[in-house]
């Protein structure tokens, strides 16, 4: 009876779901430029309710199969009205807005005691920003840019008196320690843009100190022009900015009617622009508006130190002017910003210029393509003429003064008695030196480079048999024409087992623009079986083997965005099941589980020959032309790849006969506003297996137990390692919202605090393994001591998974991210 009861119930249960089933309606809203539209409106006629798009101008809607309305509306926007069918599926509808233009934006009244009329000021200006922006056609302009840096560092302690045997100084008696601390760099280029492309030539260039730190000596570093909804700065911040100037800016911001000015007969009004509490990645700051042409003049305006990497305060002032009676244009733009650590303070100021403006330009249809900017060997050749002729904003007393005194300093430090000097104090042997900082060898005629650790840089505890002494050598040299070479040995010896090991690496850069280089690498050196494993099996002794190698290498683009790299390796792979032991360790390790038995594997010793080649593709790829090298942008598109590796038999007596095959695809995606994508999949299979050793199976990494691994490579848990034979499938994600949801809850948006989620899956059909994991963590950006311009994120993560031949608890994790300076990125 009960039975029956219970089925009846499933079955009700099954009918009504049935029945009642709803799909999914969604799609992303869009302007005519196809930018996306924030909060529009989309509402099911028939049921008087909706949803508002996201900050990527998505939407999504669950609804039953029939026949439906759906009413799309948005202020300054025509409204739509669709019919759709859903015939149980789900239904995409994108869908793009026109302006509406039957109705003057001057119209909407705020009501109250007093008028502010900023935002009515403010929509008239987004309703004309199309006719502003087509004003001036495709155009060219010429740009000129000064940047200036200053870096001002408290020093405590007296000056001590100049020695013999010191760097002698130039023009001791007037020394410039200010002028010192200071860089610039000036820049002539020609830019060329349209609607959707840009492409700009370097005519001239000069730079005086370290000029590593400054901002905008490009005009790829990032676009400021505020009609455009969003503000994508390449070399600020991978979050866009939203824009004032925009309908999802009227929701973001605040307005306020400062003042009003007055330009000779033209009426001038001064916005305050604010961040409302729940907005992200916005700007603050005022906007000067022109009446009745509603047109931008001016704006003052800072970025949020949230995201920004390097800098803790960055401010843009532009000044727009009207162009050959035509169209509204940039004329200047002055970046000023700072970064600050302990007793450290960078402050630079950037001013771009612009002039001699061409409108409505007739290019060649090959005219823009992947290659968006180049510079001339001619351009760093430029003489003071050059730049007289060309310096449309004036130098400062202090920058003449430092022009002067880097050119006369520049003389002086390039004569062969100056470098001879400087060579003797860099080559001296000090206590200091060798004990703290290392020793340096130099010669400036033969443009050589040795250095050396310092000595207790060679006493390494903690290695595989015990105590090691290690000796160390770098030694590098580059050309004047870009191509360099690097040379890397090193030497060791264990203290308990009376053995030697060491490698050597060289590194010849053959070609820097289509980045060819070779590379021979020798040595005798313990390796891991697994790596990249969880920490507990990094120190297993069943993890290291002793490896005596001999391998060649050559990488090269074999066309824009076609890489090509092979390698063969010859090895002689033994055990280390001889090697003696520390048996304190053993027994200080004694009570954790992962560690009982913890000896080497034994295995009789082997020859293997190796050969590995790998194509990667990435389309569209965009990149900036230097005299003699390239500098790769990135790409809207994925990169394609894939890799083989052979095991040889018979060469050299190799022992290994196997062949692996792997087909993967990766790709950033920028999402705006809503945040930054990475996604990764990949498939492999050996499709020979005649001899194949554990030390080139193929793994798969068991998480670690506390840190959160990186998320685009290793799963975080997988209960254990295994490896894999037959074919395989993995694929990983991660997206950093970068505030995109936190910065709307206000009192989290003071804690400064980052959100990031994502997931893995892995599918291996051999061992009848369905594996899928989702994370989501919360981190927080800090500096790392004493430098100014380096952060990292702390990062606390909650880890949950599914599999169906393992159960795991939810686990937490943390985690370290460090921001590279040089691409740009955090990693």
């Amino acid at each position: 009876m009960n039975r029956t009861i219970l089925l009846l119930f499933l079955i009700a249960l099954t009918s009504s779901y049935t029945l009642g089933q709803s799909y999914k309606v969604h799609g992303k809203i869009t302007n005519t430029r196809l930018e996306p539209l924030a909060f529009a409106s989309v509402q099911v006629k028939e049921w008087k309710h909706g949803v508002v798009t996201k900050e990527d101008g998505t939407y999504e809607l669950q609804l039953d199969p029939g026949k439906y309305d759906l009413v799309i509306s948005m202020i300054g926007y025509k409204s739509q009205v669709l019919t759709i069918i859903i015939q149980k599926a789900d239904y995409l509808q994108n869908i793009i807005m026109e302006v509406d233009d039957s109705k003057g934006l001057s119209e909407v009244v705020v009501k109250g005691k007093s008028r502010d009329r900023s935002e009515e000021i403010i929509r008239n200006v987004i309703h004309r920003k199309d006719s502003i922006q087509s004003a001036a056609g495709p155009y060219s302009c010429m740009v000129y840019i000064k940047a200036v840096q200053e870096d001002s560092l408290k020093i405590k302690g007296k000056k001590k008196p100049v020695r013999n045997d010191t760097i002698p100084v130039i023009n001791a008696d007037k020394p410039h320690p200010e002028l010192d601390r200071m860089a610039m760099a000036e820049i002539v280029l020609q830019l060329d843009r349209s609607s959707q492309n840009s492409k700009e030539e370097r005519l001239g260039v000069t730079r005086r100190g370290n000029t590593d730190g400054l901002f905008y000596l490009s005009t790829t570093q990032g676009d400021f022009d505020f009609y455009n909804s969003l503000i994508k700065t390449r070399a600020l911040s991978e979050t866009p900015f939203l824009s004032p100037i925009s309908y999802s800016g009227l929701l973001a911001y605040r307005f306020r009617l400062v003042r009003t000015e007055h330009q000779g007969a033209r009426k001038l009004f001064v916005i305050s622009v604010k961040p409302r509490q729940v907005s992200n990645a916005t700007v603050e700051g005022e906007i000067t508006i022109a009446d009745s042409l509603w047109v931008i003049t001016h704006t003052q305006l800072k970025f949020p130190k949230y995201h920004l990497p390097e800098y803790d305060f960055f401010e843009v002032e532009q000044q727009y002017e009207l162009v050959n009676d035509t169209a509204w244009m940039i004329t200047r733009q002055q970046f000023t910003y700072y970064s600050k650590s302990n007793k450290a303070k960078k402050s630079g100021i950037t001013i771009a210029t612009y002039k001699d403006f061409e409108l409505h330009k007739q290019f060649d249809k090959k005219h823009f393509g992947v290659e968006v900017s180049a510079t001339a060997q001619e351009a760093y050749e430029k003489d003071s003429s050059f730049w007289q002729a060309n310096r449309t904003e004036p130098l400062t007393e202090k920058e003449v003064r430092f022009i002067h005194y880097k050119d006369s300093i520049y003389r002086a430090v390039h004569t062969k008695e100056y470098l001879d000097s400087l060579d003797r104090v860099i080559n001296k042997l000090t206590w200091k030196k060798w004990f703290w900082s290392g020793q340096e060898f130099n010669d400036h005629e033969k443009e050589r480079h040795w250095s050396l650790p310092p000595l207790p840089g060679l006493y390494q505890p903690l290695q595989f048999g015990g105590t090691r002494i290690m000796a160390m050598l770098f030694y590098s040299k580059r050309f004047p024409d870009r191509k360099g070479i690097w040379i890397d040995p090193n030497l060791s010896y264990g203290i308990r087992n009376h053995d030697i090991n060491g490698s050597l690496s060289v590194k010849y850069l053959y070609n820097p623009f289509n980045r060819g280089m070779l590379k021979v690498s020798a040595g005798r050196q313990f390796q891991l079986i697994f790596q990249g494993d969880a920490w507990i099996n990094q120190i297993k002794r069943s993890n290291v083997y002793l490896d005596n190698a001999l391998g060649i290498g050559h990488e090269v683009e074999l066309l824009n965005g076609l890489f090509l790299y092979t390698d063969l390796e010859f090895a002689f792979r033994r055990s280390v099941s001889d090697y003696k032991t520390n048996a304190q360790v053993d027994s200080l390790f004694g009570n954790i589980d992962a560690l009982a038995n913890n000896k080497p594997v034994d295995f009789e010793p082997y020859n293997a020959t190796y050969g590995k080649i790998r194509l990667a593709y990435t389309p569209r790829q965009r990149y900036i032309r230097e005299p003699r090298e390239k500098i790769i942008l990135g790409s809207a598109w994925p990169t394609f790849y894939v890799s083989m590796r052979k095991g040889i038999p018979g060469l050299m007596n190799s022992k290994v006969n196997f062949d692996y095959l792997e087909f993967g695809i990766e790709q950033e995606l920028k999402l705006g506003l809503v945040g930054i994508s990475n996604y990764s999949i990949r498939t492999g299979s050996f499709y020979n297996t005649k001899d194949l050793r554990l030390v080139d199976y193929k793994f798969q990494r068991r998480g670690d137990p506390f840190l959160f691994m990186n998320p685009q490579e290793a799963f975080q848990s997988l209960d254990s390692t295994f490896p894999v034979f037959k074919r395989f499938y993995q694929g990983h994600y991660l997206h950093q919202f970068n505030g995109a949801l936190l910065n709307k809850i206000p009192l989290l948006k003071k804690l400064q605090l980052r959100e990031v989620a994502g997931g893995g899956f892995l599918i291996a059909p051999e061992r009848s393994l369905r594996y899928i994991e989702t994370f989501a963590g919360i981190e927080r950006v800090f500096k790392w001591p004493f430098s100014a311009n380096s952060k990292f994120k702390l990062g606390i993560y909650v880890v949950g998974s599914a599999a169906n031949k393992f159960s795991n608890p939810v686990q937490f994790k943390i985690g370290i991210t460090t921001w590279n300076r040089t691409s740009n990125k955090w990693n």
